[in-house]
């Protein structure tokens, strides 16, 4: 008795995410997205960079190791993913969107933190420059903050998908 092989919906019931028994994309329709998804792999592997040098510098100038840990981490999973999305490679989109959606989490956390820190009578007066510096924490956070929002928009989008699709046809 011959047993049929899997077809595609069951090769993508296996695949991360609540999209995995979806159709796939239609990828005739939508444009290739390569170049898009290149300068964004190119951007991770910056900022991973960036991640690195404050472990480094948080290892040689402070000797905080625990603290060094989390942008230890950021770096390689920045570097990972940002190699992963300059090759095409299939497990990229899923690694950047997870990984996003985790970064996006905790930041939120600690932007609700500082401001949880900073209202007035929880211990933290407003001078002139300590408003400055709790300004200038504000909008580098928003930058951070910016960074995963732009990365989970710009990897769930269906022409996205369907250039990763796409990349796997040998």
């Amino acid at each position: 008795m011959a047993v049929d092989p899997p077809d595609s919906l069951v090769d993508r019931a296996y695949v991360v995410g609540g999209h995995a028994t979806d159709a796939a994309a239609v990828s005739g329709v939508l444009p290739d997205r390569r170049g898009v998804i290149r300068a964004l792999g190119i951007i991770q592997i910056v900022v991973s960079g960036l991640c690195a040098l404050m472990t480094a510098g948080m290892l040689v100038a402070t000797n905080a190791q625990e603290n060094s840990i989390v942008y230890g981490a950021a770096a390689v999973n920045l570097l990972a993913t940002g190699i992963g999305s300059v090759r095409l490679a299939p497990s990229a989109r899923h690694a950047t969107i997870i990984s996003a959606a985790i970064w996006f989490v905790l930041v939120a956390i600690g932007l609700v933190a500082f401001f949880y820190i900073t209202l007035p009578g929880r211990g933290y007066r407003f001078s002139e420059h300590a408003l400055a510096r709790g300004l200038g924490f504000f909008a580098a956070m928003g930058l951070v903050f910016a960074l995963p929002v732009v990365l989970i928009v710009a990897y769930t989008r269906p022409s996205v998908r369907a250039t990763f699709e796409r990349s796997q046809v040998p």
